[in-house]
């Protein structure tokens, strides 16, 4: 928890007042973002995973993470009412049938990654196993001008 008070703190004194659309001036928030590498697992046929390995190499070594894993979602629509400023949209939250795992690699710099993933079932046997290739952006929660950026990998599978 104190690394990501830390890193809300980094952005925080980032912030500022940005130009918004139109020219006006909109404010920077407080949200934060964590250096690591995400993982998003879609469904698959076959035991259900249980688990994921995570090998990351860059510079002049690699190291393994274990992210914890949970069930993914996406939203669905679920319509709207009313009319003018006074429609109201709603979406549900519905399990997609994969998976999504983060990494929290906080010396993760900007540039080329080699990943490896290897997806495990509950009896610790490898189901699927991927290799890639990819490099670390920085991202930036509320955009380059409230500063705060940090690098981060998006790995699919």
């Amino acid at each position: 928890m104190l690394p990501v008070l830390a890193l809300g703190l980094v952005a925080l004194t980032g912030c500022g007042a940005s130009a918004g659309a139109g020219g006006g001036e909109r404010p920077c928030t407080l949200i934060g973002a964590v250096p690591g590498i995400s993982l998003e697992i879609a469904p698959r046929p076959g035991p259900p995973i249980a688990e994921a390995d995570l090998t990351a190499c860059w510079g002049p070594g690699c190291r393994t993470w274990r992210p914890e894993l949970h069930p993914a979602t996406t939203t669905k629509p679920h319509g709207c009412t009313g009319a003018g400023p006074d429609e109201s949209c709603s979406a549900r939250m519905r399990y997609t049938g994969g998976w999504s795992g983060f990494a929290d690699v906080g010396d993760l710099r900007e540039g080329p990654v080699g990943i490896t993933v290897v997806l495990r079932d509950a009896g610790g046997r490898e189901v699927a196993r991927t290799t890639q290739n990819t490099a670390a952006h920085l991202v930036f929660p509320n955009g380059p001008k409230c500063g705060g950026g940090v690098p981060q990998v998006k790995i699919q599978i």
